[in-house]
Order: C-alpha cells, then structure tokens, then sequence
C-alpha cells in the first residue's frame, strides 16, 4: 500500500512552518523520524501547533520515534 502524502503544515501558523521545513519536514510521515521531545524543542513549535499533528498522527495511527532514555546506574 503507498504511503499517504499528507502535506500537512499549510495548517499551522509560519513560525512552526518553518520550523518543520528546517528539519527537513514537509509531510505528516515525517514526524515518524523525529521524538517528541526534538519536535518540541523546536523554535516555533508551539503548544499549539504541537497538538495540531499530534492529533493528526494519532488519527492516522503513526507515532513518533521512541525516546531514547539514559540509565545512569
């Protein structure tokens, strides 16, 4: 099945645009790449814009990549 071509961010106000477009991002699949916490970290990736494709990508049933977490013993 090919892959959907979303290209979600004419949504979402300039800042985050550019934002996304910086990292090489242009379509909803896109995210899959990235964590949540490198999405956020982003200098114009609101509260706001973040719900807006977090709820796209939970409505199409992808997800970020997982965090990857340091265990310090």
């Amino acid at each position: 099945m090919k892959q959907i071509e979303r290209k979600f961010p004419l949504y979402l106000a300039k800042p985050a645009q550019r934002a996304l477009a910086g990292k090489g991002i242009a379509k909803i699949f896109d995210l899959t790449k990235f964590t949540k916490s490198e999405i956020k970290s982003l200098h114009g990736i609101g509260p706001n814009a973040f719900q807006k494709f977090h709820q796209e990508m939970l409505d199409l049933g992808i997800s970020f990549k997982p965090e990857k977490y340091r265990h310090d013993n």
